[in-house]
């Protein structure tokens, strides 16, 4: 719902919610077709979401250039205002971080959790992957191409 401009396309994803998109170089070639959500009933689609937090936004921008740069990540989704509370050596703390969002091939998050652990300022990093069980063809596609091969 609601309009769209020439600088933006509104694709319906599985929630009902729109994926926004500014022209990418090859992105808009992908996701021009019509074909509808992938949906993989008890099956993977070969793609994963990763979820890292990092503490600052220069720490963000460094390791969200490198996963892409390596063609370890597709995309990275750089969300701030992420407030985590946790026990860390007996202790309950509470700290301001950014939430990446890293969407991978899946068989490609095992490399992916050892380059975040080589280039990541915390001794003992969040990465928590998860595999993606439905989504628009073409968006799964895209980023199975742009990514590493295994």
């Amino acid at each position: 719902p609601g309009t769209v401009n020439a600088n933006r396309s509104a694709i319906p994803t599985v929630s009902g919610a729109y994926f926004r998109h500014r022209s990418r170089s090859g992105l808009n070639r992908v996701l021009g077709s019509s074909r509808t959500l992938m949906s993989a009933a008890g099956e993977g689609t070969g793609v994963s979401v990763c979820y890292i937090t990092v503490p600052n936004a220069e720490e963000a921008d460094k390791l969200a250039g490198k996963l892409v740069e390596s063609k370890l990540a597709a995309c990275v989704n750089v969300i701030p205002g992420v407030q985590s509370v946790y026990t860390w050596q007996g202790k309950v703390e509470k700290d301001n971080e950014l939430l990446l969002m890293v969407k991978t091939r899946t068989e490609l998050t095992d490399k992916l959790s050892i380059f975040v652990k080589q280039h990541h300022p915390y001794d003992v990093p969040e990465v928590i992957c998860t595999g993606i069980t439905a989504g628009l063809p073409e968006y799964l596609d895209w980023v199975k191409e742009t990514t590493a091969d295994p």
